[in-house]
């Protein structure tokens, strides 16, 4: 029976099967409890002193307990719950079960669950203080949860200790513990700390790594690097032994950079990043800046005006009037480029930044995949932006959208009241926003596009649309080097961001509204697009969904150009038989007999080149190679029927409920049921 007792009416009974380290991080324990409370409720047997008990099980709990109150945290009279068991010999069984039993948490996953509240917006003082521990066991764990996929998984399943992991974590090149973790796959010593150590530090780096090609070949020979190689090996296959001197190299250069693009946009900063990506946590220390567009001067728009109907007769004269090819057409088309041009100028002007902003904000560049240097886009500052030529803010006014600031207008409603006359003013407003579809679709782009941008930040816009970004199903899954990661971190930099600077969200709506349907429509594309969950061509489970299989037809997907399976994404981590049956697919049986005695490391490195283009075969073998795909990779699924009809909420009353109909009926019906799975839960969401 579940009674709840104070804490002082209860005592540790010398039953507890605990002996030993029973005062062992007992202050950790009780900073915890302060934060989330007792999670877990003690048992105890009743004392002949009525009212009074003795704790069986949870005695550690119980000094806790007993600690905030002397500390003061907690009243004297403090209560907590507890199981009353009235045989000894079941609760002496229940103190071992319970010490017994338990399961110590996997570090993967801890540090999943710390990164998880960094990425909420805690600081990692405020993780060590509600967990009762160290500022440094939080900056630690946090730093493991972004490890190399590779590594993280091998955490996560129990193939690498956590001393192994701390040792990958010495750098946070997520690229070079790749490389390093590959090689010591296969290495004798290859699970000692201080060897893995050596290799991250004193590693190999591949001619057509980034760094490698932003440095340059000649660059890096030049300044006395050495490389590893043979005369049958491409560039590509070289292995260039100083990664030291390649990271100077890569970070002159890229320093370089920075200057000369800081000084020629006037900038207050330009950090140079040498990797492929900009860690989230660089960006997140800083402010995110966006620069409203001015509106046109009367003068600008007059020429708009010009321009556009100079642009529209023209069209018309050569839909109607100008021959094709003929040379009062050819004039006309050169004349609407140079419209067009005038007009992207106007447009430009418009985006112009003060000086004096300027002089406050900077961005980013670091290296992309392909070896050049990326400018971020986004603007950023590490104190929020003040525009001198602001008029100063009446005191008392409004403060943003929380309109807190207001003074009070009218009587006091009662709470109740207030709910009564928002519901009924919100049907009137619903009323008429369905009626508006125009503006209805704005205010949906709208909202999904202001969540994208202001997603660590909480904006009381009264709407429960979202666009909430996917969560990845690999705790701290990086993928920044691939084709399609580039392309949506383009998408995303490219995003037309000028509404986003104004203070309240009337401005920053009409504003939007004011965009032209080319920028409203890629940012639909990508608000819609980011909520895709990762989903795969399998025969069925929980990522199996036939229906992102049409997707991927009706955008004629070729997967194959933008993916391709090799030794350490796909080959090195299935079944000897399964490359095999590659081989036959690509080549026929013959092909499969070639390889079939190979050791599965050298098979797996042999399908990845072959894939690639790379391997000495017969040109036809070589196409249907470097097109072949697993499976599971192809948009060829079809959607399946759900096992229960699906129940349309339109069928029923005007409450939109059955009365009939059991509220499960629909709960797992096939590709569309939504499964709650533990083991899929995702504390990182990636954008």
């Amino acid at each position: 029976m579940i009674q709840s007792v104070k804490v002082k009416n209860l005592t540790l009974s010398k039953d507890n099967v605990r002996k030993s380290n029973r005062d062992e991080r007992v202050d950790t324990l009780a900073a915890n409890i302060a934060s989330q409370g007792l999670l877990q409720n003690l048992i105890v047997t009743p004392l002949k002193k009525a009212g009074t008990f003795t704790v069986k099980a949870g005695g550690r709990r119980l000094r806790a307990l007993q600690l905030l109150i002397q500390q003061g945290t907690l009243p004297a009279d403090h209560t907590v719950p507890v199981l009353v068991l009235s045989d000894d010999d079941n609760a002496i069984e229940a103190s071992l079960a319970e010490n017994f039993q338990r399961v110590p948490m996997n570090p993967a996953d801890e540090c999943a669950a710390f990164n998880f509240l960094i990425q909420k917006g805690m600081t990692a003082e405020d993780v060590a203080k509600r967990q009762g521990v160290t500022t440094r066991f939080v900056e630690q764990r946090v730093r493991l949860a972004e490890l190399a996929p590779c590594v993280f998984e091998a955490l996560a399943a129990g193939e690498i200790t956590l001393g192994v992991a701390q040792a990958y974590a010495v750098t946070t090149d997520v690229d070079r513990q790749t490389r390093v973790f590959a090689q010591m796959k296969t290495s004798y010593y290859g699970d000692n700390p201080d060897n893995i150590r050596r290799a991250i530090l004193n590693g190999t780096v591949k001619a057509n790594d980034a760094k490698a090609r932003f440095v340059g070949r000649d660059a890096y020979v030049a300044a006395g690097g050495r490389i590893e190689g043979d005369l049958f090996a491409t560039e590509g296959d070289e292995n260039w032994i100083d990664v030291d001197l390649i990271e100077t190299l890569a970070a002159s250069k890229l320093e370089a950079a920075a200057a000369e693009l800081a000084q020629a946009e006037g900038l207050a900063f330009v950090t140079p990043i040498a990797a492929t990506h900009v860690p989230y946590d660089l960006e997140r220390q800083l402010h995110e800046y966006h620069a409203p567009a001015r509106a046109l001067t009367e003068d600008e728009t007059a020429r708009v005006e010009v321009l556009s109907a100079e642009n529209d007769a023209l069209i018309d004269q050569l839909e109607q009037e100008l021959p094709e090819g003929s040379a009062e057409a050819e004039a006309a088309n050169a004349r609407i480029e140079a419209i067009e041009r005038e007009l992207e100028t106007i447009e430009d002007a418009r985006h112009e930044i003060d000086p004096a902003l300027k002089a406050q904000i900077g961005t980013f560049v670091y290296i992309g995949g392909d070896g050049e240097p990326r400018v971020h886009t986004r603007l950023f500052s590490e104190k929020p932006v003040v525009d001198p030529n602001a008029p100063p803010k009446e005191s008392g006014g409004a403060t943003g959208d929380g309109d807190a600031g207001d003074a009070e207008q009218g009587p006091k409603l009662s709470a109740t009241l207030i709910d009564e006359l928002a519901t009924q003013r919100r049907q009137i407003l619903v009323a008429h926003v369905a009626s508006d579809p125009g503006l209805a679709l704005d205010l949906a782009i709208f909202l999904m596009a202001q969540n994208v941008v202001f997603e660590q930040a909480h904006i009381p816009n009264h709407s429960t649309l979202k666009s909430s970004a996917a969560g990845f199903p690999i705790f701290g899954f990086r993928d920044e080097g691939s084709m399609a990661s580039q392309t949506i971190d383009d998408q995303r930099q490219r995003l037309d961001t000028s509404w986003a600077g104004l203070p309240t969200m009337t401005a920053r709506f009409d504003a939007f509204r004011a965009l032209d349907d080319e920028a409203r429509g890629a940012w639909v594309a990508y608000s819609i697009a980011r909520t895709l969950e990762p989903t795969l061509n399998v025969a069925e489970g929980y990522r199996s969904n036939g229906f992102h299989d049409h997707l991927g037809r009706l955008l004629d997907i070729q997967v194959e150009n933008w993916w391709r399976p090799t030794a350490e994404n796909f080959f090195g981590r299935v079944k000897k038989t399964v490359m095999l049956d590659a081989l036959e697919e690509i080549g026929g049986p013959i092909l499969r007999g070639r390889y079939k005695d190979a050791k599965k490391g050298d098979l797996a490195g042999t399908c990845a080149s072959l894939c690639n283009g790379q391997g000495i075969v017969e040109a036809e073998i070589r196409e249907k190679a470097t097109a072949w795909l697993p499976e599971a990779m192809r948009f060829e699924g079809q959607e399946k029927e759900a096992r229960t009809p699906l129940r349309s909420s339109f069928a029923d009353d005007e409450t939109g409920t059955d009365p009939d109909e059991d509220e499960d009926t629909d709960r797992d019906t096939g590709d569309d049921a939504v499964i709650d799975h533990e083991e899929e839960q995702d504390f990182s969401q990636a954008a």
